[in-house]
Formats: C-alpha cells, structure tokens, sequence
C-alpha cells in the first residue's frame, strides 16, 4: 500500500506543469524585500506574502524582481564599460551563465566602527562569502559562510554573557578584551519538480508573518537545519517545514555545540488568499525532545496535515503545541492590514473562570499596518505594529522543549508577559535611504527567584503564584519601560549583494523601579545587508 501510494505521489508531482525559473529564495532584508512587496502591491498582483524567504520563482513571474531592485544601476554606460566598476556596483563578482548553468559568487563583509557614548568604541568586522547557482530550470543551489569579531554595546555584551550567543547569529566566543568572535553557516539546496511543488533541505532561518516581529516563527535565532515542502495550488499555499533545535538550558560549552542535546520542531503553515484583497492563514507547530537513546523520529508529530497534532496534543501527547491564525488584507491600492493570534497549550476548560487569568492562559497577538507611497510620494513608507504576549507564553512544563533554539526566542525577542508598539518610517529615493523606528515596550521583569513569565527559558510550572493558579495579567513583576529609537541613512552600492554605506544613530532606554539605563550609539561602515539581526529589546 505505501509503495503504490508513494507511486501515485510521485506521478502526481511530475504531471504539473514544467517550471522554468531561478529555484532561489530571496534574501530576508527586510529593507529588500520591501522594494519587492511594494512593486508588487501596487501592481495589484497577489500573491503569499507571509511565508519568508520568498521562492524567486513564484515572485518573478508577477513582477520583474530584477527591474525593482536594479532600478537606477543599468543607465550609466561609463560603468558599464568599466569592469571594477560594473563589479563593484552593478554585477556580481564572479559569475557563469551559460544555457543550462548560471553560477555566482560574492565576498560578504561589514565593517563598521562606532561608540557608545561615555562607554566605549563598538565595531564590527566581517568577513565571508557566498555561493550560488542553478542548474537547469528545476534545480539552485546557495552558501554562505561569514566569521565576525565585534565589540558591542554594553547592553549586548550582557545579553551575550548571559546567553553565551550572539544575538541571531552564533555562539559566542568572548575574549579577555571583551570582544567577540563568531561564525555563522548558511546553506540550502532547492528543488522544483513543477510549478506547484518545491523541495528545500538546508541550515538558515524562515519568517512567517506580514510583520516586522513575528509571533509564530521569526528569523531572529541562530541558523537551524530544516527540511521544507511548499505546496502551491488554486489560491493556496501550504508549507511543511521540519527543524533540528538545540536545546543549550544546561551548562553551556560552546566548544562543543554537538553535546548539547537536540529537539526537533514540526510546522504546518496554510495560507489561503480568499480573493486579490484578503488572506486568511492557519499555522501549527510542534515541538518535541530527541528520546533517551538519541532518536528524533516521533512519527506521529511529522504527520504533514495541519491541526492532526493538535489532536495529539489534547490525546494526551507530551510535546509542546502552538496553534494561530492570521490575516492580511489590502485596503485600498497602497494599505495593507494584518495580523496575527497564536495560543500556546491554550486550556479552554479554566478560559471562562476569574476574567481568564489563568496561569496556562497563554496567547499572543499583533495587529498591523503598512503604508506604500505615502501621502502620494513614491517610496515614502510607513509602518505600524502592535505586539501583545501573556505571561508564560512559548513555555511548557519540560524546560527542554521551550519554544527556543541555541538559548534564543524562536518568536518575539523579549519572550513573553510584555506590550510593544513599534513605529517604522522609510525613504528610498534613487540610491539612498533613510530609515528609522521607535520602539516602545512595557513588561514585567523578574527579580532573583521569581518567575512572572517574561523568561521563556524557565518552566510554566514553575510560575510565580504556583501550577493552577489565576490572578495573572500582562505585565504582572516589576514594571519596565523600554524605548529602542534608530535612525540610518544608507546608500546602495550594488544591488546584487545589498552592498551599503551607512551612517547611524540608535538610543536605547531601559527603566525601572530597579533598572535604569541610557545608552546612545553612533556608527559608520558598509556591508552587505542579506539578513535581519534584532537588538531592540
């Protein structure tokens, strides 16, 4: 019976139609793929907007991807007569396109200096380098490696002490001097059978969400291997994706990454684009320990269909259950609205009992707000953003399956128990671009030996008022403030690797009624901005 059925699975994948476009994903800048969903928007074209990093081949068939990003870099025939200068600026450094092959290669770095005013110097300096390529029209390939040596802020460097990595990139390597070494992998291979499926194996990071923040999977930890299935059909998309995380709540010895045990994630991601305006998306995860002899296969939590572990979960299953819906929706040619809930291990039989305080009462949500062209002026961008969590939310009873990777939040940075409201503007005009956020959260601190619920690396169980019991709310321990402002200015130098110069400024303030601290940072440098890297928290 498996072998006929998975006879029949494969003649259904070959049957679909052929594809003919770059198996590529495209880089998770958020800065990048805004010019993207902006060209795409106002062209009215839909499309799965919440499944992150976009698949080229879905996207370059309703917008000509290359012409949004390359604007203003094929004009100037001085440059293009000039080899330096084409590879410095418009080209990548090395490259083969021939019929069936097409191959690229490109240095990465970031070197930046700084300081933070009335503590000390801060720079970055990186260096690495990718590789890429496809082979036919089914087939791509990308990897990508960089080693860092950096000297953070004083807010970071704790952070970085505390949990021995570095914050959406690696383990940690501190010096005597207080610097930091670090290296992180990238790598995927992507296969295509037809327009309809695509295979992907690699270690890197996914994003699913409309937002900045996401509070079902973000892009903010370390890389991870996966294994993921994107299905594509009438006006759904449906994505399978299965992770290896690490599990660092014991003694941690970055020495030896491989004897830290492992726990292994499963992912069901429905988006269903009900007409050109709306998107309603369902999402499940779940997460389970590798076993006592070192087995990860739990087959019953790899079970492709969506919800079907839910039903596991209320059977009685151990593992850890996240659930959530979301939604977008484009009002108007250049506004687009969107959302987020999730419930994690939600007990509906105490929802009802004391206002719903209950200490399991675990659910987060967002709502937000993105404005292309604002006011009528072309690439004028304006984005708003609130985040709520529960105390105790992305917890579970076993401290090992915690919705964490590399002692990292998989979802939001700041874990659980907290308020944000994130304000976002944008100008891109020509080669330059002005950026800047506010970011204001409110949360519920822990003092030596408490437990309030922002700390997701601690058990639910262990909650402050003790298991079963109600009178939590939002922002229950000691009240904190927190204003992360940033402003850049940047202008880009080759759009193939998303090669900058910038010039920055970013203030963080932290108070308390235990805590107060102020800190301004101000910073020059160029990189190659291909990822996202969060430290407003």
């Amino acid at each position: 019976m498996l072998k006929k059925s998975l006879i029949l699975f494969a003649f259904i994948l070959l049957s679909f139609t052929t594809v003919y476009a770059q198996q590529q994903t495209i880089y998770l800048n958020r800065d990048y793929n805004r010019v993207i969903e902006r060209a795409l928007l106002l062209k009215q074209k839909t499309y799965h907007s919440n499944m992150r990093p976009f698949l080229y081949s879905n996207l370059d068939s309703l917008v000509a991807i290359d012409s949004a990003v390359n604007a203003y870099f094929n004009t100037d025939t001085a440059r293009k007569n000039n080899w330096f200068l084409r590879k410095l600026t418009q080209e990548h450094l090395g490259n083969v396109n021939q019929s069936n092959i097409r191959i690229y290669a490109d240095l990465l770095l970031e070197l930046n200096v700084g300081k933070e005013l009335n503590r000390g110097n801060i720079f970055t300096n990186t260096r690495g380098a990718q590789l890429a390529g496809d082979i036919g029209n089914k087939f791509s390939f990308y990897t990508a490696i960089t080693e860092n040596l950096s000297q953070f802020p004083e807010y970071l460097n704790n952070y970085i002490k505390e949990h021995k990595v570095v914050p959406g990139q690696s383990v940690a390597r501190i010096s005597p001097k207080g610097t930091v070494d670090y290296g992180v992998p990238y790598g995927y291979i992507s296969y295509s059978p037809n327009a309809n499926f695509n295979f992907q194996l690699g270690q890197g990071k996914n994003f699913i969400g409309d937002g900045y923040r996401s509070l079902f999977l973000s892009d903010g930890s370390y890389t991870y291997p996966y294994f993921k299935i994107s299905t594509t059909f009438w006006k759904i998309k449906y994505t399978n994706l299965w992770t290896q995380y690490v599990d660092a709540s014991g003694e941690f010895k970055f020495t030896n990454t491989r004897s830290f045990p492992k726990k292994y994630a499963s992912y069901q991601f429905l988006s269903y684009q009900v007409n050109r305006r709306l998107n309603l998306n369902f999402f499940q995860a779940l997460v389970w320990p590798q076993d006592s002899t070192g087995n990860p296969i739990e087959w019953a939590y790899i079970n492709p269909m969506i919800y079907f572990n839910a039903l596991n979960f209320n059977m009685g299953s151990p593992a850890n259950s996240l659930m959530g819906l979301g939604f977008s929706y484009q009002l108007m040619k250049s506004h687009k609205l969107y959302g987020q809930l999730l419930l994690d291990d939600f007990n509906l039989g105490n929802l009802s009992k004391q206002g719903g305080t209950f200490f399991q009462e675990k659910y987060a949500y967002q709502l937000g707000w993105k404005y292309f062209d604002a006011l009528n002026v072309p690439n004028l961008y304006f984005q708003a953003e609130f985040n709520r969590s529960r105390p105790y939310v992305y917890t579970h009873r076993t401290l090992k399956i915690n919705y964490t990777h590399f002692n990292e939040p998989l979802a939001h940075p700041l874990g659980a128990n907290f308020n944000e409201l994130i304000l976002i503007g944008a100008y891109k005009f020509r080669k330059l671009e002005l950026n800047g956020k506010i970011n204001f959260a409110t949360y519920g601190a822990d003092t030596t030996g408490t437990h309030f619920g922002k700390n997701i690396f601690l058990s639910d169980y262990d909650s402050q008022y003790g298991q079963n019991s109600f009178g939590n709310y939002t922002g229950q321990g000691i009240k904190t403030k927190l204003t992360n402002v940033q402003a850049d200015l940047s202008y880009l130098v080759n759009p193939k690797t998303n090669l900058k110069l910038c010039l920055g400024l970013s203030k963080r303030v932290e108070s308390s009624s235990v805590i107060s601290t102020n800190s301004i940072m101000v910073y020059i440098g160029i990189k190659t901005a291909l990822n996202n890297f969060y430290y407003d928290f």
